[in-house]
């Protein structure tokens, strides 16, 4: 089943890496081979689509939104535990944010000292 059938949008000179769009599935796709006058292999953001033959016809031109989109969904995807792509969510108590250490332990106190720097105490 075809979703896009835009012919204007059909792209032209491929770039290998380049993000463009799977006509049949609507997809932001990354170009990653291309078959001489038969088609491309496109692979969305978590490989699937690797060796599946697209025709010319159907990679079309992504928008700036449809890469970002891509590559957010990459970063997300290939992001580990030690490096995550999203940032949790940040604590506070009494209008301070509260700090963790490695241990996961908090620092808990505040006090100003007489330069009006913020000194951090922990329990």
């Amino acid at each position: 089943m075809k979703i896009m059938n835009d012919k204007t949008n059909k792209a032209n000179n491929l770039i290998i890496g380049a993000i463009y769009i799977n006509a049949n599935t609507g997809q932001p796709c990354r170009l990653v081979h291309i078959v001489s006058c038969q088609g491309v292999w496109l692979e969305t953001f978590d490989g699937q689509g690797y060796g599946d033959l697209v025709k010319f016809e159907d990679c079309h031109y992504a928008d700036i939104d449809e890469v970002q989109d891509f590559l957010d969904d990459l970063r997300v995807y290939t992001a580990s535990e030690k490096a995550p792509a999203y940032k949790s969510e940040r604590e506070f108590a009494y209008g301070k944010e509260i700090v963790r250490d490695y241990d996961g332990s908090a620092v808990i106190g505040w006090y100003d000292d007489n330069e009006g720097n913020d000194i951090r105490c922990r329990d």
